[in-house]
């Protein structure tokens, strides 16, 4: 997805967000978050996560690695699907956690709020 708000003053403005989902097995799923997660992709991250932390999965992994700027409506986000994956019983780890996700996940106090791994290897390994 690529988001062009309104120019202002001749500017263009564009930011790019992509977000894919991959069964690894049955019940268990990867979303790959990259780009940037702000206020213009929001909603398209949203329908993704929506999508995945859902019945029938028991373990979803949410993988950061690729986003390179998270704002407090991407931070939004990751709390949405903690909330989701609590009322659906279902497993959710971060993977991949870089410094643009880190970062907010530490000022904001919410990193402690989630399972986190260097890798999706090593959470299917310890979950």
């Amino acid at each position: 997805m690529t988001s062009q708000p309104e120019p202002r003053d001749g500017e263009m403005i564009r930011t790019t967000f992509d977000a894919v989902t991959e069964e690894l097995e049955p019940g268990v799923l990867l979303v790959r978050l990259s780009g940037e997660l702000d206020i213009a992709t929001t909603d398209f991250a949203s329908e993704s996560i929506r999508a995945a932390v859902a019945p029938p999965a028991r373990l979803v992994l949410i993988d950061v690695s690729a986003v390179t700027f998270l704002s407090s409506a991407g931070l939004g986000n990751l709390v949405e699907a903690r909330t989701l994956a609590g009322r659906h019983n279902i497993t959710l780890a971060l993977v991949g956690v870089g410094r643009p996700v880190d970062r907010p996940l530490a000022i904001t106090g919410l990193g402690g709020q989630f399972r986190i791994f260097a890798s999706a290897s090593e959470a299917l390994a310890e979950l």
